[in-house]
């Protein structure tokens, strides 16, 4: 009896196990991908592209610079935000 419940047990851990692995590495893709991704994004910012930033908020870029740019998201209305916080080019 005793060896049937530590056969189970072991076989159940097993399971788990495998399992964890298995999600690891699917994580471990889908955080490749996004790196590649928003890297591929920031090297690629133009001065006229159209943005939407983390916020919602959607405007055209003016100025690129290393750590910023400048988004203007209404006429003669630009604002300063990371360079990071683009989500995505439009």
């Amino acid at each position: 009896m005793k060896e049937s419940i530590l056969a189970a047990s072991i076989v159940i851990l097993a399971f788990i196990a495998i399992g964890f692995i298995i999600l690891q590495i699917v994580n471990a893709k889908n955080l490749k991908k996004s790196k590649e991704y928003y890297s591929n994004l920031h090297t690629s910012l133009k001065p006229g592209a159209e943005v939407m930033l983390t916020g919602g908020i959607y405007g055209t870029l003016t100025r690129v610079r290393e750590d910023y740019v400048m988004v203007e998201i209404a006429k003669n209305t630009e604002i300063k935000v990371s360079r990071y916080s683009i989500k995505e080019i439009i």
